[in-house]
């Protein structure tokens, strides 16, 4: 299939539009769908348009729109994806051959992937799924698949279709639709409760601890200097993508940060409010001033205090450390990478390489510690 812009393609009983650019879709009107069909800021125009001004490897848009007539139901972000490190090193893991470029939908970088509808148009995600794999074959591409679908109706729904499915990851998310501080608190076991009340105490102690944003430069300094003390490589996260992404999402920014006595910013948790969710995508740390993320537990107490005090129904808290996640509160949702091709053979080994992925299993709650290599 060639592209044109807009492409559009017939999958009934939508329409699906492909666009090569975000750029050539109404940020408002696409945002409107995403907060209607509960996504995150993950799914929104802006991320996408930060993937578009800094990729974080090489990328080409495919993002697809779903109409019922003239209206807008429902948007799949979805790449061309050539070169990703994330990706590259799962494949290794599953012992994978791709053949070439996969279509994703739509990065191993968010906390949320997949197609959205909004309440009323659910059979707009089938539309989507079969418009994903349409496009994938008009452009030549062997492979394509779903990129951290949440467990539940999403996931089930890829299996359905026949989806090789890895549970690559897990994130964890707090409720923060309560009455009062109190009542959140109130639900931990009393002694849970004291003592994260005394831990926080002694976190906070010689720190700022506050909501507050981190510029571009800081955050960079921050996310690059816990990966580096992890031996990951910051290519996952390029300057210029985190500059990007500071750029763009400037509308929903929303950061917790601890300042040392010195007036010096040694920790940041980076996140952003789209709609009544708020998406703490990364935590950076001074790791230079800090052998441990000391005001950890300070911050994470302010991030759930200010989510309360506001009208955040839902904190996702990330990738990663479930275990003090748990104690804050949080629940763990498995994320899953999910993959598909027209050829019987190679649909075989993609559903054996996603068993393998399994195998590599570290633990029950992070399942592949892709964390610690990918964030």
């Amino acid at each position: 299939m060639t592209l044109t812009e807009p492409a559009a393609k017939l999958s009934r009983p939508h329409r699906i539009d492909v666009r090569t650019s975000i750029r050539s879709v109404d940020a408002e009107q696409w945002n409107r769908v995403v907060a209607r069909a509960g996504g995150s800021v993950f799914h929104t125009w802006e991320w996408l348009a930060a993937f578009e001004d800094a990729p974080p490897g090489r990328f080409e848009a495919r993002h697809l729109l779903a109409y019922q007539g003239d209206l807008l139901v429902g948007v799949c972000p979805a790449y061309v994806v050539h070169d990703c490190p994330r990706l590259s090193y799962l494949t290794d893991l599953a012992q994978l051959d791709l053949g070439g470029p996969v279509l994703l939908a739509h990065s191993l970088a968010a906390l949320d992937g997949g197609p959205l509808a909004v309440p009323g148009h659910e059979g707009a995600l089938v539309s989507l799924i079969a418009g994903l794999a349409e496009t994938a074959r008009g452009d030549g591409i062997r492979t394509w698949g779903v990129a951290n679908a949440p467990a539940g109706d999403l996931g089930g729904l890829l299996l359905r279709h026949g989806y090789a499915t890895a549970h690559i990851t897990t994130s964890y998310r707090c409720s923060t639709d309560v009455p009062s501080v109190a009542d959140y608190w109130g639900a931990a076991p009393g002694r849970l409760r004291r003592k994260l009340e005394k831990e926080r105490r002694v976190s906070g102690r010689g720190y700022t601890v506050a909501e507050a944003p981190a510029d571009a430069d800081t955050l960079v300094r921050l996310l690059h200097s816990i990966l580096e003390n992890r031996g990951t490589p910051t290519d996952v996260l390029p300057e210029a993508f985190l500059h990007a992404v500071k750029a763009r999402l400037a509308p929903y920014e929303r950061m917790v940060t601890a300042v040392d006595a010195d007036g010096r910013t040694v920790a940041v948790f980076a996140g952003w409010q789209f709609a009544r969710k708020w998406s703490m995508w990364l935590a950076g740390l001074d790791t230079e001033r800090l052998a441990h993320f000391v005001p950890y537990r300070a911050m994470a107490a302010r991030l759930i205090e200010g989510a309360i005090a506001t009208d955040v129904g839902s904190i996702d808290l990330g990738r990663s450390n479930g275990a003090e996640k748990r104690k804050l509160g949080a629940h763990p949702v498995p994320l899953y990478l999910a993959l598909d091709t027209s050829d019987r053979a190679d649909r075989a080994a993609l559903h054996a390489a996603c068993r393998r992925l399994e195998e590599r299993c570290q633990g029950a709650d992070e399942q592949l510690d892709i964390v610690r290599r990918c964030c």
